[in-house]
């Protein structure tokens, strides 16, 4: 791919800046599915569920984040997402993750009501989200 063909990506949380880069490609989980930004993709504004977020730079190297709810701007090969939350997968122990996710499911199964399970199942989304991004960060 040629170099000039770069996106523009930034990463920003409630808290501060997270990632300010070049990229080959963006990877989100949008609402409805993940999709992939690549140069001059179709400008686009998309809610952004709990998931990993893949950035391909331009050294063919794959940067990964477990990311909570935003959404994504893209506009001129320039790729903007507002995140929740952003924790790079580096610093994601994977096997305390998987562990995570154990506690999570387990604790899903076992509360009642509608709100308590809605809440349950986002903890349980979002420990899956650093698991992933952990195995993926380390070619697992």
């Amino acid at each position: 791919m040629s170099t000039d063909h770069i996106l523009n990506v930034s990463i920003v949380t409630p808290a501060a800046p997270a990632f300010e880069g070049a990229a080959l490609a963006v990877t989100v989980p949008g609402s409805n599915s993940p999709f992939q930004v690549l140069y001059n993709h179709a400008p686009i504004i998309s809610s952004l569920e709990i998931g990993v977020v893949k950035i391909e730079d331009p050294a063919n190297k794959m940067v990964v984040f477990a990311a909570k709810e935003g959404f994504v701007e893209v506009l001129r090969n320039n790729v903007n997402i507002v995140v929740e939350e952003l924790v790079d997968a580096t610093t994601i122990n994977a096997t305390d993750a998987e562990d995570h996710v154990d506690r999570a499911r387990a604790h899903y199964n076992d509360v009642s009501g509608r709100e308590a399970k809605e809440a349950a199942l986002r903890d349980l989304h979002w420990a899956e989200a650093q698991w992933r991004a952990a195995k993926l960060a380390r070619g697992l």
